[in-house]
């Protein structure tokens, strides 16, 4: 594991976090830069107090086509804050996607 403030290497666990559910987060700090981080940092899920699991399936039910009220309705969270999550997977869509060929070329197959 790298550091996401400084990318050094030479890190130590720091103590643990435990949300409301019960899950421990465990945080790391740097020995390059002194700064304190989690596995979340620098991802989409950061900070969020929802687990995780929670997450990933309200926007798979998003993806298979439910509503936005629908999911709030199913999973029993506001609209408002599905919308957020989406949002903040939007935004990190260019560290998920591969990046296009420079080159756009199609090739074609003869017979």
């Amino acid at each position: 594991m790298k550091c996401p403030h400084c990318e050094n290497e030479r890190i130590s666990k720091n103590g643990k976090y435990r949300l409301k559910t019960g899950v421990e987060i465990q945080h790391y700090l740097c020995k390059g830069c002194e700064k304190r981080f989690s596995e979340k940092t620098g991802t989409p899920m950061f900070r969020l107090r929802t687990p995780t699991a929670e997450v990933a399936i309200v926007l798979k039910m998003r993806g298979e086509g439910l509503g936005l009220r629908a999911s709030g309705r199913v999973a029993n969270h506001s609209h408002s804050t599905i919308a957020r999550w989406e949002q903040r997977m939007a935004a990190q869509e260019q560290q998920w996607s591969p990046q296009l060929p420079s080159q756009r070329s199609v090739t074609t197959l003869t017979r």
